[in-house]
């Protein structure tokens, strides 16, 4: 069995970013566990900043002990959000910043890779205009994947979504993204 984590960044529970999402998950293999979270209804705390990572293993804030451990054991993880001004939601951003941890057991510890299960990841973006912050997003989740043993293998970006409903296109890019991401590892060599 494997497990898909997916991480939701909006505040809507029948958001585009989660039809999308839903739409890539249909591409799991057909023993896949699926373990989600809601950015709004987790209400992490922020990172403070304090270095208590950089001291100790893990965060000194306990509130999100079972998020982390269900993050280490997945397989593949999904992140889905709208682009609030050019950028992640607060509550999504504050679950981001707080993977500092693993910056800390990285480099502070000396532990590499600082989450031992490699894993694959895709990020799913809507935008209400079209002009939006999806690259950005793209480039700093990418670079935290980096850190994370985690591989980026598949960004769906749909804006325009305050104007319009999604499209057949939208969620075929979606379903598209889900082969990409869920491929096995020969298959894609082979692709």
């Amino acid at each position: 069995m494997v497990n898909v984590l997916v991480i939701y960044g909006s505040p809507r529970a029948k958001s585009d970013s989660a039809a999308l999402a839903r739409a890539l998950l249909e591409q799991r293999p057909a023993d896949a566990a699926v373990k989600e979270y809601n950015a709004y209804r987790m209400n992490a705390r922020p990172c403070l900043g304090c270095g208590g990572c950089d001291r100790q293993v893990g965060c000194v804030q306990r509130d999100l002990d079972g998020f982390y451990r269900d993050f280490e054991a997945a397989d593949y993880v999904v992140f889905a959000s709208p682009v609030y001004n050019g950028g992640f939601p607060a509550p999504l951003k504050a679950i981001l910043d707080r993977f500092q941890c693993y910056y800390a057991l990285r480099f502070a510890h000396r532990v590499k890779p600082p989450i031992e299960k490699h894993r694959r990841a895709a990020l799913v973006l809507t935008g209400g205009c079209e002009a939006e912050g999806g690259e950005q997003m793209t480039a700093a989740l990418r670079q935290q994947c980096t850190v994370l043993n985690a591989e980026l293998t598949a960004v769906v970006t749909v804006t325009g979504t305050d104007k319009r409903a999604l499209s057949q296109a939208d969620f075929a890019e979606a379903r598209e993204a889900g082969a990409v991401l869920f491929r096995e590892e020969g298959e894609k060599e082979n692709a």
